[in-house]
């Protein structure tokens, strides 16, 4: 049953994008559609696939935008972030709060350095996600780059208590150490992106730590 649901959704999910596809072609790559009106054959297209889903899963929409956006969790995991966005597209469509699907267009958004979008989707997922501790990473990795690049204090400050609150929550998370050691590299405190570097390779997964980015943090400062 399993398996004959994921098959079916995958074909599903693929067929609710053709009509969208011919009339729009880039609505579905962002976040919410961009929020723009849609034409009659968008929203028929919208309404056959709500009412499949809604036959799929009797009517439980909460749960089917969880699965699809889980499914944009995995091909964001592969590297695919167009059709990762059109299933998060897919899965807002469901349930407008689910918090899975508004962090994976947050993650999309923050990786193409649109830090404005992406801040705004984290800050909204958070209600829903923000226990998560992968969020909590994923969050803080954002600000930090949003405050290191544009150079904002405030988000800079915000991202460095973010840190240190999972750091507090998950000692040996390694991802987040090595985000924080990013973070301090990048407002030119290098010395203390040391110390964050070694509290990384301290940690199970320490092997894992980026070795580009050791090798510009050695350029800059010789490991104390």
């Amino acid at each position: 049953m399993l398996i004959f649901r994921t098959v079916f959704l995958a074909f599903l999910l693929a067929v609710a994008f053709v009509p969208q596809v011919v009339f729009a072609q880039n609505i579905n790559l962002l976040p919410k559609y961009g929020l723009l009106p849609k034409n009659d054959a968008q929203k028929k297209a919208d309404a056959i696939f709500l009412a499949e889903m809604d036959k799929e899963y009797k009517g439980n929409r909460k749960k089917a935008a969880e699965d699809v956006a889980l499914m944009g969790w995995q091909f964001l995991r592969e590297g695919d972030r167009s059709d990762a966005m059109k299933r998060f597209n897919q899965a807002w469509l469901l349930d407008s709060s689910n918090g899975i699907a508004l962090w994976g267009m947050a993650a999309i958004e923050a990786d193409a350095k649109k830090f404005e979008e992406s801040l705004e989707l984290f800050a909204e997922a958070e209600r829903s996600v923000g226990n998560d501790i992968n969020f909590s990473v994923d969050y803080a990795k954002a600000m930090g780059l949003a405050g290191a690049i544009g150079k904002n204090e405030e988000r800079l400050k915000d991202a460095f208590a973010r840190f240190a609150r999972v750091h507090e929550k998950a000692p040996e998370y390694t991802l987040n150490l090595e985000n924080w050691a990013k973070t301090l590299f990048l407002v030119g405190n290098y010395a203390e992106a040391w110390k964050k570097v070694k509290l990384a390779e301290a940690t199970p997964n320490g092997r894992d730590l980026d070795r580009r980015f050791l090798k510009d943090l050695k350029s800059r400062m010789p490991r104390p």
